[in-house]
């Protein structure tokens, strides 16, 4: 937190954009792309009680700011964090994954809903650390019950996890492209010697068209996590 006297009272700014306030952003950026709105929503205040405070002590704050709101976003994988005295751990055990999370997963990760649902998919993917050892961790048992309270918390939590996770879901994605573009070029090439034979042979001495394999593999997730 950073403490700054604004008008004659000591107040706290998170440094840290949330995912509460990250999603107000995406829902009307053109409203935030003005700097005073910006300014105003990390302060908790209106643009008009904004404009009423003295011009140095809100430059003294957007100075202040703006160390931590020029800082990139991670690239890196955040697997455990610690909030509110609770260490919270990234999604481990994928094959055993619930009916009902994988389900939400989907439906709250859907392109036009992601946004507005960036701490429901939170809650989801992360819960809080039962054993810890080293770098491994045991998650609590997933409860659809408990989803609701816990998404309220990851409206709280640094942005920087949502980043994270993004980073680790376009990574599978990549890795799963990859895998499928090397499975069609090996398929095409197969097939290419196998066309004039099909011409000439008996179709019961050929073998059948070949299945796109990358259908049957599956990325372990679990062993990149």
């Amino acid at each position: 937190m950073i403490e700054v006297l604004i008008d004659d009272k000591v107040v706290k700014i998170n440094p840290h954009l949330t995912v509460e306030k990250y999603q107000k952003i995406m829902k009307n950026p053109i409203k935030y792309n003005s700097q005073t709105e910006l300014l105003a929503l990390y302060l908790d205040l209106t643009a008009h009680e904004l404009r009423e405070l003295p011009v140095e002590q809100i430059r003294f704050v957007e100075s202040a700011l703006s160390q931590h709101l020029l800082k990139p976003p991670t690239n890196d994988i955040i697997f455990t964090f610690s909030y509110k005295g609770v260490t919270y751990g990234l999604e481990n055990d994928w094959s055993n994954m619930k009916w009902g999370q994988w389900i939400d997963l989907e439906v709250y990760s859907q392109q036009d809903k992601m946004y507005e649902n960036l701490h429901k998919v939170l809650a989801l993917l992360y819960r809080p650390i039962e054993i810890e050892n080293g770098t491994k961790y045991k998650l609590t048992e997933f409860k659809s019950s408990e989803v609701d309270s816990r998404s309220e918390v990851m409206k709280e939590v640094d942005v920087i996890i949502w980043y994270s996770v993004s980073a680790f879901f376009l990574h599978i994605l990549k890795e799963f492209t990859t895998r499928i573009n090397t499975s069609l070029k090996v398929k095409m090439k197969i097939e290419k010697y196998l066309k004039p034979l099909r011409k000439i042979l008996p179709s019961f001495v050929l073998p059948s068209p070949l299945p796109d394999f990358t259908l049957n593999s599956r990325i372990n997730s679990v062993k990149k996590t």
